[in-house]
């Protein structure tokens, strides 16, 4: 992002899936997902409220430049890497929050198209955003890089069982061919050992 370049950064943290970035309530820094994807909530009065989803390049607790507590829960929906910002001059802030303006834009139109359509374009979608890297390319995610079923069905808000049958058909490599002794019933013997 042309923004991020003019102004410096921390340390990068590496968050592994389920772990928290960061908390509503709590004050810091803005932050810079560098890779991966945070889940943004809020609480609700039936627990989480899954507010929006932080890729690649995205900002996360812009508020704070407002001297505002964090406003979200950020825990990452994959393994994720983000960066502290440093904004301290004028322009610098300013740049931070043109970005997180324009942001906010496609992070609304974002979780319109994995709430509404059909399961399989919301799953589809799904995995775009899960590809996507800081410098806009878009990598195909491997199954052992997802979130739980349970989270994605969360996330395009459709039931466990609906995911796990569109997910087959989406990315249909995880289904391998199963080698098995064939069995003494096949082979005409069905009391004689194989050996």
């Amino acid at each position: 992002m042309q923004f991020l370049r003019k102004i410096p950064v921390g340390e990068p943290i590496q968050v592994n899936r389920g772990q928290s970035l960061l908390a509503a309530g709590d004050v810091g820094p803005v932050w810079c997902v560098t890779q991966g994807v945070f889940k943004l909530e809020c609480q609700g009065q039936d627990g989480q409220i899954l507010v929006q989803l932080a890729q690649a390049g995205d900002l996360i607790g812009v508020e704070s430049l407002c001297a505002e507590p964090y406003a979200f829960t950020a825990v990452a929906l994959v393994a994720a890497q983000a960066q502290p910002l440093v904004a301290n001059q004028d322009l610098d802030r300013y740049s931070t929050m043109t970005q997180a303006f324009m942001q906010q834009q496609r992070q609304t139109c974002d979780m319109h198209r994995l709430r509404t359509g059909s399961i399989v374009q919301r799953l589809a979608y799904l995995l775009t955003v899960l590809g996507k890297q800081a410098d806009g390319r878009v990598l195909k995610v491997q199954r052992k890089e997802l979130t739980t079923l349970k989270e994605m069905a969360r996330v395009v808000d459709a039931t466990f069982e609906t995911v796990c049958r569109e997910l087959n058909t989406l990315l249909p490599e995880r289904k391998q061919q199963r080698m098995h002794a064939p069995s003494v019933w096949a082979m005409g013997q069905p009391f004689a050992m194989v050996a």
